[in-house]
This record gives structure tokens, sequence and C-alpha cells, in this order.
């Protein structure tokens, strides 16, 4: 009887471990796409700072989710574009980086792809840039294109 009693408790503290486990990764989600939705509305109104906040704290919650590290670098992007020369490098770095993850996470993703194309075209080779990445790329774009039809 003290075995079966034991057991029962094993039971019991795993399946409680599981449904807390169950419920920090729920949490982490919920909480992490709300950050994103909140970066998302705060980058459509322009405020690039405060968006690029919001989704790196989105991104370190949920690393793996391809529609986050593509807002982020949009938003990386923007801020490039009205800062001086110094910090629109650092930004625009970064900006490559998360497209680039974006599109490793979201293979198929055209709209990441063709941000990413933009991006390889119109930055300077010290950035990232080159032309034969964006044809790379223009090529998969093809080949989803063409899958699709």
């Amino acid at each position: 009887m003290g075995i079966y009693l034991n057991n029962q408790k094993n039971v019991f503290l795993n399946l409680l471990l599981c449904l807390l486990l169950i419920s920090n990764i729920v949490n982490a989600t919920t909480e992490a796409e709300y950050l994103y939705l909140s970066g998302l509305d705060l980058f459509e109104k322009g405020k690039f700072e405060d968006s690029i906040e919001k989704l790196e704290s989105a991104v370190k919650l949920e690393p793996n989710i391809a529609k986050y590290h593509h807002i982020l670098a949009k938003s990386y992007g923007r801020q490039a574009e009205g800062s001086i020369w110094f910090k629109a490098m650092k930004l625009a770095k970064k900006t490559l980086l998360h497209l680039e993850l974006a599109a490793e996470l979201d293979a198929d993703n055209i709209e990441i792809l063709h941000d990413l194309v933009k991006y390889y075209l119109e930055a300077p080779v010290f950035l990232g840039g080159s032309s034969k990445k964006a044809n790379k790329i223009n090529n998969r774009i093809k080949e989803i294109h063409s899958k699709n039809q």
C-alpha cells in the first residue's frame, strides 16, 4: 500500500509540474504576442524606438517567431532612416540580422523575402548589401510563386 501511495504522489507531482510548465509556456507566448501586437501598432504609428523596445522583448520571450523578427527589422530600418550616420550603421546591421532570421524561420514568407531583397539591393556592401544575394532570394520567390500556382 505504501508503494502505491508513493506512485500516486509521484504521478500527481509530475502532473502538477507539467501543468505549471504548460501554464508558463502559454503565459510567455501570450505575453510575447501582446508585445508583438503593441510593437506592430507603434510601428504603424511611426514610433519606431518604442516599437523596437516592445519587439525586442517579444523576441526574447519567443525567439523562433518570424513575424516578430520581421517587424523588429523594419522598425530598426525606419529608425536608421532618421538617425545620424554612425547610429544608422548600427541599426542597419540589426535590420539585416533580424530580416535574415525572419527569412530563416519562415522561408516561404514572400513579404519577408521581398524586404530582404530590398535590403540587399539598397544597402552598401559594407552593411551586407549584395546583388548576388538579392538575386538568389528573388529566385526563391519565383519558386514559391510557381509552387502556389
